[in-house]
């Protein structure tokens, strides 16, 4: 959505990507969860992706191995500091079996709807 993110936002992702990889091996399929620093945030939000295709991204925990992605969760979050702390919310979440059956069940705008309030309403637009 305009308004969200300022110019670079993309290229800082990748770069980011590059050196520190976001995906997460959970079953029945892999969740990316990629994002940047505040430099490049203009209001903080969640932007959830159900791919088609998978996508590869490189695992977390094991930067040399790829997993095929279903799900990309792009945080643009405005706090640097809490960044880690809504990161660890998410993994929490995304490790409850019915995290991922929920978010099937769920139309697009449900979707956005139910990240945001799940990740950002602790002071998530201010």
């Amino acid at each position: 959505k305009a308004g969200y993110i300022r110019s670079g936002f993309l290229e800082a992702i990748k770069e980011r990507e590059k050196n520190y990889p976001t995906a997460l091996p959970i079953e029945p399929y892999p969740v990316a969860i990629p994002h940047t620093t505040k430099d490049h945030v203009i209001k903080q939000a969640i932007c959830a992706l159900r791919l088609r295709h998978p996508v590869m991204f490189c695992r977390m925990d094991d930067p040399d191995v790829q997993v095929e992605v279903k799900y990309v969760l792009n945080l643009a979050l405005l706090d640097d500091s809490e960044h880690v702390e809504i990161i660890a919310r998410v993994i929490r979440y995304l490790k409850d079996d019915s995290a991922l059956k929920e978010m099937d069940a769920a139309s697009l705008p449900e979707l956005e709807t139910l990240l945001k309030e799940k990740f950002l309403t602790d002071g998530g637009e201010n």
